[in-house]
């Protein structure tokens, strides 16, 4: 797989930053182009929210306030674009060109974010979202599942105050799933470029991945990697995962995301949810 059109939702807050710094450096590793994208929010959204009983003036009042908000964010989202790909070195190509360097471009839609990304981000190799945060909107959350569950395609997370990291060494979680399995085929680019592989079990009383296997599949791709059973005796396995990204000093960690149901890591945890609020560098998953 190689990554050559990648795709970065931005919302028109400081989170921009982080995507859009992860963004401009993997496009110079692949000579990519990304779509920058903002869907501008429609104020028609808000009703529901109102009930049937609410006042016709309340809800102008309402809708001339999402009306404000949206134009600020759309507005704010078109100068962090503006301000990054002066400074990005990647050149501005609104369609694909004929020499292969690294570009970029903005797009700008009306409607639900989560929507717009799953159409786009299922004509895109990778989609690129700011790590939704502790305590992130009902928004951020819906845009880095519906680019994760929604898409087909591999998404990889920025922490907030993502910062580059030249160690070239690359974490991939195993647990034997499918999921895990669709990620470490997305992250080969990744992997192939490596200077350190650490393949990651959890060991567990019941049952531990055959990491080994892993090391072997990745050698006929000529990548070399290494086993790290991390212990889950008195820690959930996500804490796991963090401690050895930290302990190798990595700065990519590849997993598969939401390898059980999804609703009952939402009520009561799971690797996933953790790693999104804790991870300190990118995370590439795959659904």
């Amino acid at each position: 797989m190689q990554f050559k059109s990648i795709l970065a939702p931005i919302g028109g807050t400081d989170s921009d930053a982080a995507s859009l710094t992860l963004a401009a450096r993997i496009a110079h590793r692949f000579a990519a182009h990304v779509d920058v994208f903002h869907a501008k929010a429609d104020p028609r959204e808000s009703m529901p929210y109102l009930g049937e009983g609410a006042s016709p003036a309340l809800i102008d009042q309402v809708m001339v306030s999402a009306e404000r908000d949206s134009d600020t964010r759309a507005a704010r989202a078109r100068a962090n674009f503006e301000a990054w790909q002066a400074q990005s070195g990647l050149s501005l190509a609104p369609s694909p060109g004929v020499v292969e360097q690294p570009s970029c471009a903005l797009r700008l839609e009306a409607g639900a974010e989560d929507k717009w990304i799953a159409r786009l981000g299922r004509l895109s190799d990778m989609t690129i979202v700011a790590e939704p945060g502790e305590g992130g909107s009902v928004a951020a959350m819906l845009a880095f599942e519906a680019a994760l569950l929604d898409t087909g395609r591999p998404v990889m997370m920025a922490p907030i105050g993502y910062k580059t990291n030249d160690s070239g060494s690359v974490v991939v979680a195993w647990n034997g799933s499918a999921e895990s399995s669709r990620a470490i085929q997305a992250g080969l680019p990744f992997l192939q470029q490596a200077k350190s592989v650490h393949v990651v079990a959890v060991e567990e009383s019941a049952n531990t991945p055959d990491a080994d296997a892993v090391v072997r599949y990745l050698a006929w791709h000529r990548i070399g990697a290494n086993v790290r059973l991390a212990s889950g005796k008195g820690r959930p396995a996500a804490q796991a995962i963090v401690a050895e990204c930290e302990a190798v000093n990595a700065a990519l960690l590849v997993m598969g995301g939401y390898t059980h149901n999804r609703l009952r890591q939402m009520i009561f945890g799971g690797v996933t949810a953790h790693v999104i609020r804790h991870a300190t560098i990118p995370v590439l998953m795959a659904h």
